[in-house]
C-alpha cells in the first residue's frame, strides 16, 4: 500500500485496518481511530454463540470441559446443572452469577471452584437462589477467537421449560451443539427438537458421546443416523470421548487425542461456526473501514483543491460552511430524522405489545378447550409441554419484532439521511468508490435459497447473529431471553403444577364434581403462567424499545459527529492553507497526496474483499 508495498506480505484485512489506523492516527481524527480500532477488534475476535444442549446426564458438561481442555462446569455423578452458564475468553478465569432477589438483578463474583453451588440441581435445588445465568471467563485457545460457549440445564425428556426455551433462543445462536450418549438412540422427542433446531439455527451438530463406555456405539449411532435421515434432518454428526481427551491431555498423548475425537468436534465448531460469522465480521469490517476512508478522503481531496487554488477557496469555504450548517441542524432534536425514531419507537412498542398480548389470548382460550376434552392424567403433561412450547415461540417472536422493527426504522433513517445529500459536494475528485454518506448504510446480508423457518428469520436473525451496535447479540442471548423466557418458562408453577394436580389419575374414573374441580385449577395455573409470562416479558419489552432508541440515536448521532468534524477540520486547514506561502502549501499538498495515496490503495483492495 506504499512504495514499498511489493517487498512486503500480501496485504490482509487486518493489515490494512492497521495501516488505516495509522493514517487517521497522523491526521488526528481520534474519533474515527476508535471506529477503525473497534472493526478491527470485532474482525479478530466475532461474536460467536454456540449453545450446548441435551437430556440430563448425557455429559454436555464434560464436553465443554474436554473442549476447553480444563474444568470449568461442574460435573458429577450427582450434579446436573440448573443454571444456564455461559463461558466466554478471559485472561484471567473469572465467573460471575446474575440473579434476581426481591425482584432486583445483581451480580455475585463467585470463585470458579464454588460454581457446582450455583449451577447444579444438588447445589442450587429449583433454583432457589433465583439463578438467571453464570457467566465463566477462562483463557482458552478455544475461546478467544470469539467464541462463547453455552451450557444449558438439562431438558428433561425434552418437556421441561427448558426445551421450549431452547428453541425460543436458538435463532439468536450462532450454532447448537446436541449431546446424546451412546447408552441408547435418540427418543421421538429428541429426533423432533433437532428437526425444529435445524429451522431456527443455522448450523447444528449432533455429538454422541460416552463411547468408551458403551461398546455398541456405532450401532447406536447408525440407528440415530436412521432416525434423523427418516424426519428430513441433514447435520454433521460425531462420535466423541471427553474422557479419552481428558486423560490424553493429562498425558500430552497425541494418539489418545486423536482416539477421544474431539478434535473432530473442534473442527466442526471451526469450520461450521466460527468462519461463517469471521465472515459476517469481515465484511462489516470492511464495510466501516471503507466508510472511513470515502470520509477522510473527501475531505482531504476538498482541502488539496483549495490549497492548489487559492482562489476556490472562498467557494470551498462556502460550500462547507452551507453543509456545516445542516449538520448542526441534523443533530439537533428537532431533525426529521430524530423525529422518525421517536414516532417509530412508539409505534413499535405499541405493535409488538399488542401482537403478544393477542397471541397469549389465543394460547389461553386455547388451552381452555384442550383441558374441557382431556380425560387421562397423562395427557396432562404433553399439555404441559404444548403450552411451554407455543409461549416460547411467542416469546422468540417478541424479539424478532423488536429487532426487525429496529432494522425497518434504521433503513427509513438512512434513506431520510440520504435525501440530504451529506457529501463534500463536487470537490471530492478521487475515485474511491464511495460516496460520503455510505459511512452510515448498511449491507444487507443476503443469505439467499434458504427456506423453511430459516428463510423465516434469515433477514432478521441474521443481523442480530453480526450485529455489534444497538442490541447486541450477547446481550439479547444472556440478559433478555434466558431471564424472561428461559428460567420463567423452566422455573414457573407450570412446569410440575398440571402434573402434581392430575399425575397419573384417570379423569374419567373419577367423580364428576372432582373432575371439574381439577379442571378449574388447572385453567387457574395456565392463567397465572401467562400473566407471568406477559408481565415479565412486558417489562423486557419496554427496556428493549429503550435501548433500540438509545442504540439508533447514538449511532447516526455519532455519524452525523464524525461528519461534522469532517467538514469542520477541512475548513480549518483549508483556511490556514491560504495564509501559507507557496512553498509551504506545496509541501501540505505533497502531505496530502501521500494520505490519498495510502488511503486510495487501503479502499482498493478492499473493494475486492468478498462480502
Amino acid at each position: 500500500m506504499s512504495d514499498a508495498a511489493e517487498t512486503r506480505p500480501a496485504p490482509t484485512v487486518d493489515s490494512a485496518l492497521v495501516e488505516l489506523i495509522k493514517v487517521l492516527q497522523r491526521l488526528d481524527r481520534s474519533d474515527l481511530v476508535d471506529r477503525a480500532t473497534a472493526a478491527a477488534a470485532r474482525l479478530k475476535r466475532p461474536s460467536t454463540v454456540v449453545c450446548v444442549v441435551g437430556e440430563f446426564k448425557q455429559g454436555k458438561s464434560t464436553l465443554i470441559n474436554a473442549l476447553l481442555g480444563q474444568h470449568v462446569c461442574p460435573v458429577d455423578d450427582d450434579l446436573a446443572t440448573s443454571a444456564i452458564t455461559m463461558v466466554r475468553f478471559g485472561d484471567q478465569p473469572a465467573a460471575t452469577v446474575r440473579r434476581t432477589v426481591d425482584g432486583r438483578s445483581e451480580a455475585v463474583q463467585i470463585p470458579i471452584a464454588a460454581l457446582d453451588e450455583w449451577v447444579s440441581e444438588q447445589g442450587n435445588p429449583g433454583n432457589a437462589k433465583g439463578v438467571e445465568r453464570v457467566e465463566i471467563a477462562v483463557p482458552s485457545p478455544l475461546l478467544k477467537q470469539g467464541l462463547v460457549v453455552v451450557d444449558t440445564p438439562g431438558m428433561g425428556g425434552l418437556g421441561a421449560g427448558h426445551a421450549a426455551a431452547t428453541l425460543g433462543f436458538l435463532p439468536f445462536a450462532d450454532g447448537l451443539v446436541f449431546v446424546s450418549d451412546a447408552s441408547a438412540e435418540l427418543s421421538a422427542p429428541e429426533v423432533d427438537f433437532l428437526r425444529r433446531a435445524t429451522e431456527l439455527c443455522p448450523t447444528v451438530i449432533f455429538v454422541q458421546t460416552k463411547i468408551d463406555l458403551y461398546p455398541q456405539w456405532q450401532r447406536i449411532m447408525d440407528l440415530n443416523r436412521s432416525h434423523l435421515e427418516r424426519s428430513g434432518v441433514s447435520i454433521p454428526m460425531v462420535n466423541a470421548s471427553a474422557a479419552l481427551r481428558v486423560e490424553a491431555l493429562a498425558r500430552k498423548d497425541r494418539t489418545l487425542n486423536e482416539l477421544s475425537n474431539i478434535p473432530s468436534v473442534v473442527k466442526h465448531l471451526s469450520n461450521d461456526v466460527v468462519t461463517p460469522a469471521k465472515a459476517t465480521a469481515t465484511a462489516r469490517s470492511v464495510d466501516d473501514a471503507v466508510a472511513i476512508i470515502g470520509q477522510v478522503s473527501g475531505g482531504l481531496a476538498t482541502e488539496r483543491a483549495a490549497a492548489a487554488d487559492p482562489a476556490s477557496a472562498a467557494a470551498a469555504m462556502a460550500t462547507m460552511k452551507s453543509a456545516k450548517e445542516r449538520i448542526e441542524h441534523l443533530r439537533g432534536p428537532g431533525s426529521k430524522w430524530s423525529t422518525v425514531v421517536s414516532d417509530r419507537i412508539g409505534d413499535l412498542s405499541t405493535t409488538v405489545n399488542y401482537n403478544f398480548r393477542g397471541a397469549m389470548r389465543t394460547i389461553s382460550r386455547s388451552m381452555d378447550e384442550r383441558i374441557e376434552v382431556l380425560t387421562k392424567g397423562n395427557e396432562w403433561d404433553e399439555l404441559s409441554r404444548y403450552l411451554q412450547t407455543v409461549v416460547a415461540e411467542q416469546v422468540t417472536e417478541v424479539f424478532i419484532g423488536l429487532e426487525r422493527g429496529r432494522e425497518e426504522i434504521r433503513a427509513e433513517v438512512v434513506e431520510l439521511l440520504d435525501e440530504e445529500n451529506l457529501q463534500l459536494g463536487d470537490l471530492t475528485v478521487l475515485d474511491t468508490g464511495v460516496e460520503l454518506d455510505e459511512m452510515w448504510r448498511g449491507k444487507s446480508l443476503d443469505a439467499g435459497g434458504e427456506s423453511g423457518g430459516k428463510k423465516v428469520f434469515q433477514s432478521t436473525v441474521t443481523g442480530i447473529r453480526g450485529a455489534q451496535g444497538g442490541m447486541y447479540l450477547f446481550s439479547t442471548l444472556g440478559k433478555y431471553l434466558p431471564a424472561a423466557g428461559g428460567a420463567l418458562l423452566a422455573a414457573n408453577p407450570i412446569t410440575l403444577g398440571i402434573g402434581l394436580v392430575f399425575g397419573g389419575i384417570g379423569l374419567s374414573d373419577d367423580r364428576k364434581k372432582k373432575v371439574a374441580t381439577r379442571r378449574q385449577a388447572a385453567r387457574s395455573q395456565v392463567r397465572q403462567f401467562t400473566d407471568d409470562v406477559q408481565f415479565e416479558i412486558g417489562n423486557q419489552i419496554g427496556s428493549l424499545v429503550k435501548d433500540i432508541q438509545r442504540s439508533l440515536r447514538d449511532e447516526f448521532g455519532d455519524r452525523l459527529t464524525e461528519l461534522l468534524r469532517t467538514y469542520t477540520d477541512t475548513a480549518t486547514r483549508a483556511q490556514q492553507d491560504g495564509q501559507r506561502s507557496e512553498a509551504e502549501r506545496k509541501q501540505r499538498i505533497a502531505e496530502i497526496d501521500a494520505s490519498l495515496k495510502t488511503l486510495t490503495a487501503i479502499g482498493k483492495f478492499l473493494a475486492q474483499v468478498p462480502r
